[in-house]
């Protein structure tokens, strides 16, 4: 067994930490409490308030005046910011990924879609389930582009987005059609065609977030938009 050094002891107090904010275990708004967590896991408080450290700088949880640290919640802005880096990094793990894909890793993302297909009805599926899933799905895609920093990247950046994701009900046959189109884009090895739908996939995403208005204002979003040639809405 590994030696618990404090590093290790953080690391893992962070993941579970981020595991409860991911899921919805732990709401926006809901206090972190520091000390009845370290009483939960047995440990002294010095590896959860670095864990928290670590969250506050993911944008996971914010320090309020009288409160201490609560689960941050749902930043327009921020939603935006996370759009579209993950436009700009997942099209690229996807371009990359394709080429490397084996026989075995298309048959995991075919399995995965048919689990999500079977999974349409489920009342859960909007409350992390299709999270876990579509995870799945895209994750052999981005590991086959053996690009770690890059991967490591995109998972920071999905974690706050399936958050995010919570609040919204997104059961939507969009997600289904947009998995076909990157499969079948896999399956033809067309690197480019599977770029191209998943930055499809995540703006849609974005956009069922926002609401009835699709508009994209000045900034960011509207900037990776326009260097991929996608067109929306002003």
């Amino acid at each position: 067994m590994a030696q618990l050094t404090p590093r290790r002891l953080t690391d893992d107090v962070t993941r579970i930490l981020r595991d409860r904010i991911v899921a919805g275990d732990l709401p926006p708004g809901a206090r972190v409490d520091v000390a009845a967590l370290a009483a939960e896991l047995g440990i002294s408080r010095t590896p959860v308030r670095e864990a928290i450290l670590h969250l506050e700088s993911a944008g996971l949880v914010v320090r309020q005046p009288y409160r201490g640290t609560v689960v941050a919640g749902v930043d327009v802005q921020r939603l935006e910011e996370v759009t579209a880096l993950r436009i700009d990094l997942e099209g690229r793990a996807a371009a990359l990924g394709v080429p490397r894909l084996s026989d075995d890793d298309l048959a995991r993302m075919a399995a995965t879609l048919e689990e999500l297909d079977r999974a349409g009805d489920d009342p859960e599926l909007s409350l992390g389930l299709f999270n876990e899933l579509n995870r799945a799905f895209h994750g052999v895609l981005y590991a086959a582009a053996d690009a770690p920093v890059l991967v490591g990247l995109i998972e920071r950046l999905q974690d706050e987005a399936d958050r995010m994701r919570l609040h919204f009900d997104l059961r939507s046959p969009l997600a289904e059609a947009y998995h076909r189109q990157i499969l079948d884009a896999c399956r033809r090895r067309d690197a480019a065609g599977a770029a191209a739908a998943t930055r499809a996939h995540l703006l849609e995403s974005y956009l069922a977030m926002r609401g009835t208005d699709r508009a994209v204002a000045p900034g960011i979003l509207a900037d990776v938009l326009r260097e991929q040639g996608m067109e929306v809405a002003r």
